[in-house]
């Protein structure tokens, strides 16, 4: 499998407090020999409080519903973490999203 930065993807996601393991969608932000690392991604409105994006274009992406990415949860994940491509963003969230993180 070959990942691309702003490709969407089911993954494996371990949860923060325990051993269990959540499929979830994750966005590449950079893949080399080592590790995929993604941001994680939830459809669950956390408030202001959290350094979210919202994803303008989320049907074009792929999603089935309004999705934010996690800015505050960077995933390091190897290939055997992923399942299925769901989509990448389009060119109007990339911009947003580059300009919000001066990348």
């Amino acid at each position: 499998m070959t990942f691309k930065r702003w490709e969407i993807w089911w993954a494996k996601v371990k949860f923060e407090d325990s051993d269990e393991v959540k499929k979830r969608p994750v966005l590449i932000i950079n893949s080399n020999v080592v590790a995929i690392i993604a941001y994680k991604m939830t459809s669950t409105n956390r408030g202001d409080k959290s350094p979210n994006y919202q994803v303008r274009e989320w049907k074009a992406a792929g999603l089935t519903k309004e999705t934010s990415i996690r800015f505050d949860k960077v995933l390091r994940l190897n290939a055997n973490d992923f399942d299925t491509k769901i989509g990448e963003l389009t060119e109007r969230d990339r911009l947003l999203i580059s300009n919000r993180l001066q990348i």
